[in-house]
């Protein structure tokens, strides 16, 4: 694609008034615009996943993508007007803040949700990753805010939990004590 139809598209994403969805739609640029790999592009984590997977309810201003394409990811950021600083690549005039904090993703790549946005795709952690993510910070931190984020995916998502995969990685990350009781509670606020 032409540097011109790449401004126009980032000319339209500043258009879009949703802040998560301009974000997705950003990311969802990125991966378009990288060469085509066997692996993912890169999978966003963190925040941004959880405002995805609340519907809102936790809301973010920066992006955290796992990927192994940091240099390649960067350079294309570059080109498109971001400002590094630091280790976040910023845009004043889209409002977007995009940090890769690692390369290496904490779960499965058979788990990335894959959602399609103004016919592009981005990559989101699983909700089951996501869930370790927050139990993890609630018991080896003492995070209490992430564990309710946990129990509200759990809330959600009850219904579409790969709960096999879930006890599993649960187990490996030592906050298995943790998911049982969060499970407990969200099946006793079920009713």
């Amino acid at each position: 694609m032409s540097k011109t139809k790449w401004r126009e598209k980032l000319d339209y994403a500043k258009t879009i008034a949703d802040p998560l969805r301009r974000r997705l739609y950003v990311c969802a640029l990125v991966a378009a615009a990288l060469p085509q790999a066997k692996k993912l592009p890169y999978v966003i984590v963190g925040g941004n996943a959880l405002e995805f997977y609340t519907l809102g309810a936790y809301a973010t201003v920066d992006v955290d993508l796992v990927s192994e394409r940091r240099t390649e990811i960067g350079n294309l950021l570059e080109s498109w007007g971001f400002d590094q600083t630091g280790r976040h690549w910023h845009h004043v005039g889209l409002d977007i803040a995009i940090e890769i904090p690692d390369d290496v993703l904490a779960g499965s790549e058979d788990k990335v949700t894959q959602v399609e946005i103004e016919d592009l795709t981005v990559y989101i952690i699983g909700v089951e990753d996501l869930i370790i993510d927050r139990l993890g910070a609630y018991v080896h931190w003492d995070s209490t805010d992430d564990g309710n984020w946990a129990q509200e995916l759990l809330a959600l998502y009850q219904q579409d939990i790969d709960w096999t995969y879930l006890k599993t990685r649960a187990q490996t990350e030592g906050v298995i004590e943790a998911l049982i009781a969060f499970r407990d509670q969200a099946e006793e606020d079920r009713g």
